[in-house]
């Protein structure tokens, strides 16, 4: 399955509205929702939701969600629990940085490095072999810090502002988009590359982009926690290390 066109075609198809104010309880009231990142993310896995079951049901396939936090993917595809082909789906958001020109970056975290890359069973719904294909779905906005932030009743809901806007979003595999330093400060979280656009992350031109997938799995499985443990720092010095003949399955965590 073409996931990618497939998903594409759905969200041109639907549109769906990104005008989220909050959290409405059974009284009527509305919380708007805050600028905190996790929050926002699970807006846009909420949003996506409906359409990834869409693209999955049109291909005869089941959708599986992992029952912890933490789990990868958000979304699993697959035919049934042996399927080999199997298809991982993670939402990522992220706001642009904007310069004084008001040109803008952004990036992504595209997963721990130190987990089911190296144990293939952990904090993954499925043993990692079982996925043939890995997709992020990304969606970057602007964040709107000002505006009210006050609970107000559902006939008041216009008073809350949203605290995001101008979003855009873009479906590629995760590979594609890496890049080849870890992200968010000293955590074990794959980064991807620093975008100017959203182009550059639905082109899916990444160092890794031409060398496959294979190899971006052997460059983070065998990356280092740590800058002291870590035998390379970028793709060069990689191909430098297996030259060597120094590689094995995988490094200490």
């Amino acid at each position: 399955m073409d996931f990618i066109a497939k998903f594409t075609e759905k969200m041109l198809e639907q549109a769906p509205a990104y005008e989220v104010r909050g959290l409405l309880t059974y009284g009527d009231v509305l919380y708007p929702l805050g600028t905190d990142t996790k929050v926002l993310s699970t807006v846009f896995e909420l949003l996506t939701r409906p359409l990834i079951q869409e693209v999955a049901a049109d291909s005869g396939l089941l959708v599986h969600e992992p029952d912890y936090q933490n789990y990868y993917p958000d979304f699993t595809l697959l035919r049934d629990r042996d399927d080999q082909q199997k298809i991982a789906v993670d939402i990522k958001s992220t706001y642009r940085n904007f310069r004084a020109d008001n040109a803008w970056t952004a990036s992504f975290t595209l997963g721990s490095y130190t987990s089911f890359l190296r144990n293939p069973t952990k904090n993954i719904l499925f043993p990692y072999a079982d996925y043939a294909q890995h997709y992020i779905i990304g969606f970057i906005y602007t964040r709107q810090l000002s505006g009210n932030s006050a609970p107000c009743l559902i006939g008041e809901r216009s008073n809350a502002t949203s605290p995001f806007g101008d979003v855009e979003w873009f479906v590629q595999e995760k590979y594609r988009i890496s890049g080849e330093k870890p992200g968010s400060g000293n955590t074990t979280n794959i980064g991807s590359i620093v975008g100017t656009s959203v182009q550059d992350f639905s082109s899916g031109n990444g160092p890794f982009s031409e060398l496959g997938e294979p190899v971006f799995s052997d460059y983070w499985r065998n990356y280092g926690r740590t800058k002291e443990s870590r035998p390379y720092a970028n793709l060069p010095e990689y191909w430098q290390w297996k030259a060597r003949g120094e590689a094995i399955t995988h490094r200490p965590n």
